[in-house]
């Protein structure tokens, strides 16, 4: 039966949109900032000389500087303020200070043009006097020390060494921020009777005009930043990574001209040692062989993932049928080679090669037979012979330039990137409090060009599993600890973080796999990821570590590796003698390009969501402790995806998608409706359903803001029915009342809103870009109308609308129960009845 019919997913129809109702927060005073409004004339006082004492010691850095000869530095003063911490830190720019950046716990870095600042001074005053609407300064709590500023804008590697650093040279990257005083652009209201045209067209004009103001400001503050590095290095050149309010650059300089340039230059809010990329793979002994099975290409309106890595043996007798060798390309500055020269050896077997026989063939490589490839392959070689990515090639770069190239300019464009590159040491989230310049550029183009980017989310080094294991951190207790973390740029909110997990038991004497099948790869990093988001996404099968209990010898028999193409012909085709979390994320990439296939004109965001729809973490929870499943959601996110569910339905799942761009501002909600059939809700029968709603969006990223209702533009959430809930309820909740409370008769889902709501405690749905959650019900308690609403909040420039994608999943889990067809008539007949002049076919 199942033969005879098209499961393909459905269109999950809008309902109704609108103006989302949202209850203000209600915040309670900080008793700190309470205190100071209480004792106005104490707390201004410790103001008032904290400010003449800064002021003091900058009239006296600068002439210091003059009476050196010393480049002149114009712009702002640097300084570190603490401030309430509940509150917007926009409100500084009314006090004549201009944010840099914010940071956790209340520190802000803020620049100040008035040297003497007399603005705030005033400020103070009218606050001493008890004026009207001049309580701002009770949030200021303090003005910090230099060096307060210096330790949290420097990488803590960098601050270590700083007061040591002279006439070295050092290559360093920066960010600058240079926003200045500009307004945050918001949403503009449309104006009664206007038509879609005008105002999309007024909204495009105001985005032109704020980056008009910010590229003028981009301009000044480069020139002046050249000026002074230029001064301690002449030959210096440099490459600009833009962002929305802020650039980073690159650059080779002495240790006195660092300390010059960071300690008087008021804009700069990051600072870290550059570093070469170098990617980590273990390797086992390639003793496979195999025949000739007659590889076809794809057809031609396959899709085109594009592989960013060491460059692909485009002649591979597996590969070349999919290979568009007039596209390759080598970013490597000095070189031109696209051949996957960490290959060249015979003794590697290639990186890129094998990434890109993952995408085409996933975990079944044919060794008889015709096997018709499924989707094209780009060719970008970044990586040298080392497996290196070199200090003079820029990740952020190099991210602009390929996405250009192949996602804008190209014909026809690649949604798909597969991006199996990252940091050898972790991304740690304690030490970093910005996204970093490499993982903001993917979260950036993602918005700006509707494409997907697959990350791998790195590799433990063996040395470091191996020092860990000597010091008492077994498998898998050295998860625990900070070697363990995602690499740069794996915790990109945008891109889609791949884990690895083990398909081995293997056991030999005293060797064994370190993780049985389906538990965490040993050298798979976890999350979570930059702000408590929950990272990796998703997992796959990379393989594993054995070892040796004896001596603690970490080795990878067959047994543990995964089979990939290699270089050829020095080596077999195709071997197990590999592992890694870069051969974990093409796998996942294979399913997209699959996605792709079957929904070519639907957005990447939507691909996004139906990998994770289609994602089930591959152990029992039920029985695990609130710590061992915080611990599995940091190792595995929502676990192992499935490529069948991804693209298609069966007799008792089926699921419905959003099929068009869509876009939503702040303060609006859409509302989709799915209407469930009788027999479905039968009480008599109450089958177990289980329901999945998975939300990807977008949104434009700011690197100087921190946490994810401050780097995105716009933020989404989504809420749903509750139990036995009417349609007109649900939109009275949505458009009026904004009831949110955690016993409210909603279904008992996996997440929910609260770090401490859910099943899985520790993580909230809200706090991603890429929102599932799933629960299991009755099928009783179902409303005959299924609600979901998207609803749009404030970032910080909600002219800047999210686009997101949305899947709804119902599964009837006992299969006692056909539900696939009911659900597609039931919506069907609705939509037709509700309008009888449109007709959708599904």
């Amino acid at each position: 039966m199942a033969g005879t019919k098209d499961f393909m997913h459905l269109p999950l129809p809008l309902k109704e949109n609108g103006k989302a109702y949202f209850r203000r927060p209600i915040i309670p005073p900080q008793p700190q900032t309470t205190q100071n409004q209480q004792n106005r004339q104490s707390h201004g006082s410790d103001l008032k000389r904290s400010a003449a004492d800064l002021s003091k010691f900058w009239n006296k850095r600068r002439n210091e500087r003059i009476q050196q000869n010393l480049p002149t530095i114009n712009g702002g003063i640097p300084f570190l303020l603490k401030i309430d911490p509940t509150t917007d830190v926009d409100f500084l720019s009314g006090m004549g200070f201009e944010v840099v950046c914010d940071l956790d716990d209340g520190f802000v870095v803020v620049a100040s043009e008035d040297v003497d600042l007399n603005f705030f001074q005033q400020k103070i005053y009218d606050f001493i006097s008890n004026k009207g609407r001049s309580g701002s300064p009770s949030r200021v709590y303090g003005l910090c020390e230099d060096d307060d500023r210096l330790s949290r804008i420097l990488s803590k590697s960098l601050f270590e060494k700083w007061a040591t650093l002279n006439a070295t040279e050092v290559i360093v990257d920066l960010s600058i921020e240079c926003n200045g005083l500009t307004r945050s652009p918001e949403l503009l209201d449309k104006e009664d009777g206007e038509t879609d045209d005008s105002y999309n067209e007024r909204c495009r004009k105001a985005k032109i005009k704020y980056y008009e103001k910010i590229d003028d400001i981009a301009r000044r503050r480069q020139q002046e930043f050249e000026n002074i590095v230029t001064a301690y290095n002449p030959n210096q050149g440099f490459e600009y990574i833009d962002d929305v309010d802020s650039f980073s650059v690159r650059i080779r300089i002495n240790g006195n001209g660092l300390r010059d340039l960071v300690q008087n230059f008021g804009y700069i809010f990051e600072v870290s040692e550059s570093a070469e990329i170098i990617m980590e793979s273990a390797e086992g002994i390639a003793t496979q062989e195999s025949n000739s099975p007659s590889i076809i290409a794809p057809t031609a309106d396959s899709p085109i993932v594009c592989v960013i890595d060491s460059g692909i043996q485009e002649n591979h007798r597996y590969i070349s049928p999919a290979m568009l060798v007039d596209d390759s390309v080598c970013l490597i500055k000095g070189e031109t080679s696209t051949n996957d020269e960490y290959g060249s050896d015979g003794i590697t077997g290639g990186h890129g090669t094998r990434v890109a026989g993952a995408i085409l063939y996933h975990d079944i490589i044919p060794i008889f037979g015709n096997c018709i490839l499924s989707c094209f392959i780009r060719n970008v070689r970044v990586l040298n012979k080392q497996n290196v990515l070199p200090l003079d090639t820029l990740p952020g770069q190099i991210i602009s330039d390929v996405v250009q190239r192949f996602a804008v300019e190209a014909t026809p464009k690649s949604k798909i990137f597969n991006h199996s590159i990252g940091a050898r040491t972790p991304f740690d989230g304690d030490e970093f409090k910005h996204m970093s310049i490499w993982a903001a550029k993917i979260d950036a183009v993602s918005y700006e060009n509707d494409v997907l980017f697959i990350q791998a989310a790195g590799n433990i080094s063996p040395e470091v599993i191996r020092g860990l294991v000597s010091i008492g951190f077994k498998y898998p207790a050295y998860f625990c600890e900070k070697p363990a973390r995602l690499s740069n740029p794996a915790q990109s909110l945008q891109a889609l973080t791949v884990g690895s997990i083990s398909h081995s038991d293997y056991y030999n004497d005293d060797v064994s796999a370190m993780g049985k099948n389906g538990e965490i790869s040993a050298f798979s990093r976890i999350g979570p990821g930059i702000w408590d988001s929950i990272k990796p996404d998703v997992v796959e099968y990379g393989g594993t570590y054995a070892i040796n209990e004896s001596d603690n010898t970490l080795t990878t028999p067959e047994e543990v590796c995964i089979d990939l193409i290699r270089c050829s012909p020095l080596g077999p085709a195709h071997a197990k003698d590999i592992i890694g979390t870069s051969f974990a994320a093409p796998k996942v990439t294979h399913i997209a390009s699959a996605i792709q296939r079957v929904l070519p004109n639907a957005s990447a965001l939507l691909y996004r969501a139906l990998i994770v729809q289609s994602a089930k973490l591959p152990r029992d929870t039920s029985r695990l402790s609130p710590d061992e499943k915080q611990m599995l959601m940091r190792q595995m996110g929502y676990g192992l995806p499935d490529l069948m569910k991804a693209t298609m339905n069966n007799d008792y799942r089926v699921t419905l998608v959003t099929t068009d761009t869509n876009e939503i501002g702040a303060r609006e909600a859409h509302i989709y409706q799915i209407f469930l059939p009788d027999t479905l809700r039968d009480i008599a029968m109450d089958y177990n359903i289980l329901v999945e709603i998975t939300l990807s969006y977008s949104a434009k990223p700011r690197r100087t803001r921190r946490g994810v209702k401050g780097y995105m533009s716009t933020w989404l959430d989504w809420v749903c029915s509750r139990i036995g809930e009417a349609e007109k309820t649900f939109k009275q909740r949505v458009f009026e009342t904004d009831t949110s409370i955690q016993d409210d008769g909603a279904f008992k889902w996996a997440i929910r809103e609260q770090d401490n709501w859910g099943d899985f405690k520790g993580f909230n749905r809200k706090n991603q870009t890429l929102q599932k959650d799933w629960c299991i019900i009755k099928s009783s308690q179902l409303s005959a109308a299924f609600c979901v609403a998207v609803r749009g909040h404030k970032g910080w420039g909600s002219l800047f609308k999210a686009k997101y994608a949305l899947a709804v999943s119902f599964e009837a889990i006992d299969q006692n129960i056909e539900i696939y067809e009911p659900i597609q008539l039931s919506n069907r007949v609705e939509v037709e009845v509700e309008n009888s002049e449109v007709r959708v076919e599904i």
